[in-house]
């Protein structure tokens, strides 16, 4: 890699004139640089509560009562940005995981993430340096995505070059309150700061989407910023990637780095949405990658990760290089690093030498109750904010979500009575829990029971329903109960201690599906869990799909993840039980869950060919309590994508379908969230060779990663990989 040599004048002199000392040691002038990150945000505005998990095994959890927010995350960026000196880049789900993003079609929190930008720019800043997104900015569908990241083709509302926007982007982008989307010609927000990505094409030539990197010169260092987004997209509904093509850019890598260093870089960044483990191992890989920033795993790394081809090793939280470390800093290994959504920014304080780096500092940041929103982004905030919870003139104006997601014709219709309506502030209290809840377990974790126990409950009061499920999502915000709560805690918008709200409905379920029934054999389930297991777990990071396991309800599971071979036809999964009973692969169940709109229509909560598919239906779609709950037929058979240009999505759910926010708020006007009913304990880790005590809990996962880098199997992530 074409290096700097930071020597001044002075210092070459002084060499020429003692050139014939061997002994002397030539002094050498480093620089600093630092990477400001963050990665992750889901769409989430505004404080809310947040579990610290702690960076060693055995430490306590702390409690936050107001963490994250990005009027908070502004503060702690500008907190730590060095004019002149600092690069600041993020990476992943940036425009979803909130009902101010789905309802907008990510609007509301791209105006938010300009607002950082431009306080950064306003501190002395560069803003946003570079942004990689991740799966979920697809999530509103391509001709979205590609309208606001696509600056470069993408000119005003609706670029040249740029697929038209659905039509109801009036109903969506369009909406009262958001401050540059152009509804005269259905635009979009769009990013004021660069998109890089090397694996997304277009899937009629496989030209590039988007620039593959960035070059920044900051503080007389030249950074090549590469970025990697997720390659999973094409495993979630097709809507969100027709004419879309994605690698795991592993091959597109070895041309664009020798690309970067023949422009004579000191540094090169790659940020990538592919998840820690993919991360790990592609660093390890590729020598001339510097620093590796990850997201969409949600870790957080404490103590570094540094990473060459024999070996992973964490440093420890805080601490200094040891010898060895620095050394293999100076033989090419790879510094990786994540941080976990809005609670932290990431701090990376490179000390730049001849050789490239010879010392870092890493932190991350946590944006805690002790910091202080930024007043200018926090008013962009606070103007976003106003027509989902009833501000200043007290109304709170009507979000539609439609069925499909998509118009038939230009013509939308009756919008107010067609799809997903939001008419209530989301500060609307529709709950209580006595646990706390928050999605941080790869297996099993209280709310998923519960999310899945609401569906269950619910569509039973319509159907004969055996099972239910939901998305191992890893996305949401806790609610902290008042055993959790730290004394003296001021909760957000006034609530207390173990209430649930419709905000956080929506970052649970911040998606429009419909709920949908239709029968399986237990065959065909049980392999569908296998095949999630294996994308949760798989050896092979590469073949790692899609976030966390699922949660259960009216189901109980025995698994090995340790001695089952990984090629079994068995799998993973040694019993399961449906209603008490061991599942009969022969017999046919019911399972109702979650139908994504533009999916094929035999398809339930990841699991395909069902047959007599049903959808649920709600009385009233703008008070789901007290609704009668029916059941209809798939309004269409054939196709769900349509040919055309563009492609038509066609409309399978009804209507008034029922959404799982709708369950949920019914199932909480009866219930409260309890251990009792909703704890852990549905899935059992079992050692299946063992001889004695088979049924010990076997789990050896480092409690300070939420999934195990490597995989589960014989040989957890101890801070060691092996030899290759």
């Amino acid at each position: 890699m074409g290096r700097i040599s930071f020597r001044t004048p002075a210092t070459w002199l002084s060499v020429a004139l003692v050139a014939a000392c061997a002994s002397a040691e030539e002094p050498i002038v480093t620089k600093d640089l630092t990477l400001l990150m963050t990665g992750d945000w889901h769409g989430t505005l505004e404080p809310h509560a947040a579990v610290f998990h702690g960076a060693e095994p055995g430490d306590l959890p702390i409690y936050a009562a107001q963490a994250g927010g990005v009027a908070k995350v502004a503060t702690v960026l500008k907190d730590n940005y060095t004019p002149g000196k600092t690069i600041f880049l993020s990476v992943g789900d940036m425009t979803h995981g909130s009902a101010e993003g789905l309802f907008t079609a990510g609007d509301a929190v791209m105006k938010a993430a300009n607002a950082v930008d431009k306080a950064i720019e306003d501190h002395g800043g560069e803003g946003i340096d570079a942004f990689t997104p991740g799966n979920w900015d697809f999530g509103y569908g391509p001709a979205v995505f590609r309208n606001r990241f696509d600056r470069a083709t993408c000119t005003g509302a609706v670029g040249p070059n740029c697929p038209p926007l659905p039509a109801n982007l009036r109903v969506m982008a369009g909406y009262e309150g958001a401050d540059g989307a152009n509804s005269e010609s259905n635009g979009v927000v769009q990013a004021n700061f660069d998109a890089v990505s090397i694996n997304l094409k277009n899937a009629a030539d496989g030209s590039a989407i988007l620039p593959a990197y960035k070059i920044i010169d900051r503080g007389g260092i030249r950074v090549g910023v590469i970025g990697i987004t997720a390659a999973m997209v094409p495993g979630q509904a097709e809507v969100y990637n027709i004419g879309l093509r994605f690698s795991h850019g592993v091959e597109e890598l070895p041309g664009v780095l020798d690309e970067i260093k023949a422009r004579d870089v000191d540094l090169i960044v790659v940020q990538s949405e592919l998840g820690l483990a993919q991360n790990m191992e592609i660093a390890r890989r590729f020598k001339d990658i510097d620093v590796m920033y990850s997201a969409h795993t949600h870790e957080t790394t404490h103590g570094a990760l540094i990473a060459d081809a024999q070996q992973v090793t964490r440093t420890a939280p805080g601490g200094t290089l040891s010898d060895e470390d620095r050394a293999r800093l100076s033989n090419g290994a790879a510094i990786i690093i994540e941080t976990d959504r809005d609670k932290y920014v990431g701090r990376l304080d490179l000390e730049m030498g001849t050789k490239g780096i010879s010392d870092f500092k890493w932190r991350a940041v946590p944006v805690d109750d002790a910091v202080i929103a930024d007043p200018a982004v926090q008013s962009v905030v606070d103007a976003i904010e106003e027509p989902f919870t009833a501000g200043s003139d007290s109304q709170v104006i009507r979000h539609s979500l439609l069925p499909s997601g998509f118009c038939p014709a230009e013509d939308c219709g009756d919008t107010d009575k067609r799809g997903l309506q939001l008419v209530k502030s989301l500060d609307t209290v529709v709950g209580k829990t006595n646990i706390l809840l928050e999605r941080h377990d790869v297996l099993e974790g209280v709310l998923n029971n519960f999310l899945a126990d609401a569906m269950l409950d619910v569509t039973r009061s319509a159907a004969d329903v055996d099972i239910s499920m939901t998305n191992g999502f890893r996305f949401g915000t806790p609610v902290l109960s008042s055993n959790e709560a730290p004394p003296g805690a001021v909760f957000a918008h006034g609530r207390d201690p173990g209430e649930i709200t419709l905000r956080d409905l929506y970052t649970w379920y911040p998606v429009g599906p419909a709920l949908a029934m239709s029968d399986f054999s237990g065959q065909s389930i049980e392999r569908s869990l296998n095949n999630v297991l294996d994308s949760v777990f798989n050896r092979n990071p590469f073949q790692q799909h899609g976030g966390w396991y699922l949660g259960l309800a009216n189901m109980t599971q025995t698994i090995d993840l340790v001695n089952r071979p990984y090629t079994s036809t068995e799998g993973r999964i040694v019993q399961t039980k449906i209603g008490g009973k061991p599942l009969d692969p022969s017999k046919r169940y019911t399972f109702a869950s979650c139908y994504g709109h533009g999916d094929p229509i035999d398809g339930v909560c990841q699991t395909g060919g069902g047959a007599n598919p049903q959808f649920f239906t709600v009385s009233n779609v703008d008070d789901p309590v007290g609704s009668d709950i029916g059941l209809v037929p798939p309004l269409m058979r054939g196709p769900v994508i349509a040919p055309g240009r563009p492609p038509q999505i066609n409309q399978v759910a009804p209507d008034n379908f029922l959404h799982p926010v709708h369950a949920i708020q019914i199932y909480l006007s009866e219930h409260t969230v309890t251990d009792a009913a909703h704890g852990v304990g549905r899935i059992v880790e079992i050692n299946s060779e063992a001889k004695a005590d088979p049924a010990a809990y076997v789990s050896s996962i480092d409690p300070t990663f939420v999934q195990p880098p490597e995989g589960a199997g014989p040989k957890e992530f101890s801070g060691r990989i092996g030899e290759e």
